[in-house]
């Protein structure tokens, strides 16, 4: 949830995400570095899982990399997009 109010917040397209157990895969097309697009979302999200209760540490649940790929091209997106919706296993209901 926070990493869709982050985009909405912020006016980035966000066109899809997948959360699993131990990792977050979203693709998002936004005005700003990748950089930028990745420390927003992985801030909203652990100030979200703090006040949810579900992360009480004072150490990120986050590992200081993440891919922030530039997708140049339609191709590129749609590819992403199949990644992270179709190849990161069984659904989590």
């Amino acid at each position: 949830m926070a990493i869709r109010e982050t985009c909405t917040t912020r006016r980035w397209q966000l066109w899809t995400v997948n959360v699993r157990t131990n990792h977050v895969h979203a693709a998002v097309s936004a005005n700003k570095k990748p950089d930028a697009v990745l420390s927003a979302l992985k801030a909203n999200a652990t100030r979200a899982m703090r006040e949810a209760g579900l992360w009480t540490s004072k150490l990120s649940p986050w590992e200081f990399r993440g891919s922030k790929k530039y997708l140049w091209s339609e191709k590129q997106l749609t590819d992403a997009i199949a990644y992270v919706e179709c190849d990161q296993g069984e659904p989590l209901d």
